[in-house]
């Protein structure tokens, strides 16, 4: 059976973290992410070019 695993939030650090221990042991959680916004984790960082309009948002999306 797997180990529960929650994240509250779904900023870069916090779902980063989730990819390294998925690569550690891809079996070992049962992941649930719970995040305010109604939308996948996406690079905050490239968040000016978009609203530029240099990049789009699917541009930015990680996961």
């Amino acid at each position: 059976m797997k180990e529960k695993l929650v994240l509250i939030g779904n900023g870069m650090a916090g779902v980063r973290t989730l990819e390294e221990l998925l690569k550690l042991n891809p079996d070992k959680y049962d992941i649930t992410v719970f995040g305010a916004e109604p939308y996948g984790n996406y690079n905050r960082i490239l968040l000016s070019p978009v609203l530029a309009g240099e990049k789009t948002v699917q541009d930015i999306m990680i996961n």
